[in-house]
Formats: C-alpha cells, sequence, structure tokens
C-alpha cells in the first residue's frame, strides 16, 4: 500500500503543469524531428547524425502524430514506473530501504523535472534503476535470470544514451571484481560449459564490449566535440552536481554559474542548501555498506569531468543520469541506519515535495527558447517572406500555420554570408512584408563588443550569430520601413516592409 501511494503521488508531482505554453524546445523538438522521420525516407540517416543513441527516438515514434501534452506524458510514465524499481532495488537491503528509495524517487524534483521534458533522461532514469537492481542480485545471487537482465538492462543503456557506455563498462568491471572473475577466464568450454552462468556472463560481457566499440565508432567520435561547443568547466559543475541531484534548484541543466551562490534570496538558498547536506549526510552514513557502487559513480563522473575539461563535452547534470539511482539508494541505506536518519528523510522529503509550492520548483522553470513562440508571433503578423538565424525553417513547421516562403541562415551555412549577412535579404521584393527571427540567447553580442568578445574566449557561434543580426538589423533599418519588434522569451522577430 505505501508503494502504490508513493506512485499515485509520483504522478501527481509529474503532471502539474505538464502542458508548456512554450511548446518544445530545441532538444526536444530535435527528439520529435527525428523520430518524425519515416523508416524508409531517411530515419536511420538522421539518427545517425545525432549524439545520442537510437533507442529513444524508436520509443518515441508512435506518439509524433500526438499533441505536446501527449508526447511529454512519453516521460511521464518511464519516471513513475522507476518509483517502483527503486522500491524493489532497496529492498534487496530491506524493506524499509525500498519504502525510502521509492519516497525519494517520488518527489525529488530533478525526475520530476525531466519527466515533463521530451527527452530520454525520464527513461535512461528507469534503465538505471533496472540496471542498479540487477547489478545487486547477480552479485547477491548468481544464476542466469540475473545475469541476462542485468545485460539486456546495459545494452538498453547503451542504446539509450551515448555516455552510457562508459558507464557501463565501469559498472561490467566493477561485477567482475566482486565475483573475483579472473578466476574464470581459462575454462571456458563450449562444448560442456557455455550455458554455466560466469561462462555466460563472460560471454556477455564481451558482447557489450564489442556493442561499445561500435557504438563509440559511429557516434561519440564525430558527434560530441562538435556539439558540445557552448560551455566551459568549472568547480561549480560538480557542486551543482549534488544539489541539482538532491534539491528543488536545477542551476547546471544548461551550464553552471560562476559562483554556487548566485542567487541572494533566502528561500532560494535554504531550498538548495538544506536538502543537499541532508541528501549527503546519507551518503556519507551509508558508505561502508555501498562503497563499491559509489566508487563506480566516483570513476563514471571524473571522466566525464575529464572530458569536459578537454572540451569534449559540457558537465551538465542530467548527462550523469546513470548514477542517480545509486545516490538514491545509498542515501535510503544511510537514513535507515538509526533514528535521526528516519528524520533527516522526513525532513528531505518535505522539502522537496513542499517545494512545489514555490516559484523555484524545477516545474514552473520557463522554456524560453520554446519553438511555439516565434511560431505564434509569425502567425499572427503572417508575413510575405521569412528569414530564420540560427535554425532552418523545419524547427518551427510544428506550429506554424502559415506557408511563407523563407530563407535561412544556420549553423550549417553561416560561414557561406558571414562576409555579408545581408544578401539573404535579396529574395525579398519592394513592397512586401518580411520577418527575420532572430534567437536572443546565441546572437546577443553587441556591434561594440564584437572585437572584445574575439579577444576572451567567448565561443565562435555566439559571435558569428551576434554579427549576422548586427549586419541584419542594421540593413533593415536602412532598406524598410514600419520596423517593429516582437520580443518573447529568448525570441526576436523584427517586422518590416522593404522599400
Amino acid at each position: 500500500m505505501q508503494v502504490f501511494l508513493l506512485t499515485i503521488l509520483g504522478f501527481l508531482l509529474r503532471v502539474i503543469n505538464i502542458n508548456k505554453p512554450e511548446g518544445l524546445w530545441n532538444d526536444e523538438y530535435v527528439s520529435w524531428m527525428v523520430s518524425a522521420v519515416p523508416f524508409g525516407q531517411g530515419f536511420w540517416q538522421e539518427v545517425l547524425k545525432q549524439c545520442h543513441m537510437p533507442l529513444y527516438y524508436l520509443y518515441l515514434k508512435p506518439f509524433v502524430n500526438c499533441s505536446d501534452l501527449i508526447l511529454r506524458m512519453t516521460s511521464v510514465i518511464p519516471s513513475v514506473a522507476a518509483i517502483v524499481v527503486m522500491y524493489y532495488t532497496g529492498k534487496e537491503y530491506s524493506k524499509k530501504v525500498g519504502i525510502y528509495a521509492a519516497a525519494i524517487t517520488a518527489v525529488l524534483p530533478f525526475l520530476i523535472y525531466y519527466s515533463q521534458e521530451l527527452r530520454f533522461y525520464s527513461i535512461l532514469f528507469l534503465l538505471s534503476s533496472i540496471f542498479l537492481l540487477f547489478t545487486v542480485r547477480v552479485i547477491k545471487n548468481f544464476n542466469k535470470k540475473n545475469i541476462t537482465c542485468y545485460v539486456i538492462s546495459a545494452l538498453l543503456i547503451i542504446f539509450t544514451h551515448i555516455l552510457g557506455i562508459v558507464f557501463v563498462l565501469i559498472n561490467a568491471f566493477y561485477v567482475a571484481y566482486k565475483l573475483r572473475f579472473q578466476n574464470y577466464l581459462n575454462i571456458i568450454n563450449f562444448k560442456k560449459n557455455v550455458f554455466k552462468p560466469k561462462q555466460l556472463l563472460l560471454f556477455l560481457l564481451c558482447v557489450i564490449v564489442m556493442t561499445c566499440i561500435v557504438a563509440l565508432g559511429l557516434n561519440i567520435l564525430s558527434q560530441i566535440p562538435s556539439s558540445q561547443w557552448w560551455g566551459r568547466f568549472s568547480y561549480t559543475n560538480i557542486l551543482f552536481l549534488f544539489s541539482d541531484f538532491l534539491s528543488p534548484i536545477l542551476t547546471n541543466h544548461i551550464n553552471a554559474p560562476p559562483v554556487f551562490f548566485y542567487n541572494k534570496d533566502i528561500v532560494f538558498n535554504m531550498l538548495l542548501v538544506i536538502p543537499t547536506i541532508i541528501g549527503l549526510y546519507g551518503l556519507i552514513r551509508s558508505y561502508k555498506s555501498i562503497k563499491g557502487l559509489l566508487f563506480v559513480s566516483l570513476i563514471f563522473t571524473a571522466i566525464l569531468a575529464v572530458f569536459a575539461v578537454l572540451g569534449k563535452i559540457v558537465f551538465i547534470t542530467k548527462y550523469l543520469t546513470e548514477i542517480l539511482p545509486i545516490i538514491i539508494l545509498s542515501m535510503s541505506l544511510g537514513f535507515s541506519k538509526d533514528k535521526l536518519g528516519k528524520i533527516f528523510l522526513i525532513i528531505f522529503v518535505l522539502i522537496n515535495f513542499m517545494s512545489i509550492a514555490t516559484v523555484y520548483h524545477p516545474i514552473y522553470k520557463y522554456r524560453s527558447e520554446g519553438h511555439k513562440i516565434p511560431s505564434e508571433i509569425l502567425n499572427k503578423t503572417n508575413p510575405d517572406k521569412i528569414i530564420y538565424t540560427y535554425y532552418a525553417p523545419d524547427r518551427f513547421k510544428r506550429y506554424l500555420s502559415i506557408d511563407a516562403p523563407s530563407r535561412y541562415i544556420s549553423k550549417v551555412n553561416r560561414f557561406e554570408y558571414i562576409d555579408n549577412p545581408s544578401r539573404i535579404l535579396n529574395f525579398v521584393n519592394s513592397g512586401e512584408r518580411v520577418s527575420v527571427v532572430f534567437l536572443d540567447s546565441v546572437s546577443f553580442i553587441g556591434e561594440n563588443n564584437i572585437e572584445y568578445a574575439k579577444t576572451h574566449n567567448i565561443p565562435e557561434m555566439f559571435i558569428t550569430f551576434s554579427i549576422i543580426r548586427n549586419e541584419l538589423q542594421k540593413t533593415l533599418l536602412n532598406n524598410c520601413k514600419s520596423l517593429n519588434a516582437a520580443k518573447r522569451g529568448s525570441w526576436t522577430v523584427l517586422n518590416c516592409v522593404k522599400k
């Protein structure tokens, strides 16, 4: 009954404010766009262009013609299912630990936030929870059922998240160590022993390793370095990793501020600090009981931090979703050790639960880059021609009700226009109404600050699209009439009539 009630609570928390009026933002829109491509019309080619694996796009495919609300519900369902899985994972230690794990999972704001996103992180958490469950079980009870479920869940993680490859390999070495597997490396006999559990595990671990190598060759080496240009690593990334996982304040979901206490509001900082400290208390208390799994999490985090320092990825919390089930299990074990731990658990759950009544809870985060925002402006102004910057026109087709001819300057063709961005206006005839769409978050550098930006390590993409924007704005001022700007969220749409 307790688990049932916690599951219902988790579901209700995940559907509050789920229908976002801003529509899908960039990453979500990519999820939908890729999934919407028919199998026979380039689906797999589109998948290979992405920096993540295909499983989520396949999962989403049956829902591509549904509303935004239904699409977001596809993330709610696995997030709710994970509450039950975490109960059974904790129950491997005791029923109390299982209840604690389910309670934490039900109210954790990080999980609630990503249960409302059209991205794979909700499913990744579910798969990571299942993987943790069978990691524990395969060590406790080495049989074919547990081995098979362990390997299947590992493969599902790999084919969901490219960085999951690293996590699965670290975990596999940990399991091999716990089983003292090195004693069996030389006794494989395929005629007699192939179905013995330890030999079967060795074979399947080899399959995992080979799959990892293929996946790396197809994806991570070619995609991640070119797509992760917008953030820099600092010590605050590590601090925000814990506060994002354990508190209602999600900070490092895009890029971390340079200082930890970046907001002076007392309530904000209480919500940031108190549950984080309580969660860390639980982790410390459980260290001796679960130090092997915590070490797996530490190594995974350290490797991603190194990748971030080298500029290969951006160190943001959601990329480490695989370790969150271990953190929840560890906290639950720590809280279960004494009465003080139980008190801390209650405080932790209550703070995260009651934070939904504050403006700081992540479900109220405004998706300022939602693609519905500029689309609604364009639908209202109904221009004769449209010019898009940064994104190509297909990024808005889900919400556009007009069919105006368009041109664009995107990440792909930006260098074709950098010397003379204004020539894109040549396709607009005299007397025609034109709208130019700017994404403010990538084109925010004023003309007087461009040279400064070039010498102060500002990413090239910001500089390039700021130059394009500045030049287009000057051209519109000189060659158009009735110029006006519509600004909403992270978007500016300039509307005018060409002279």
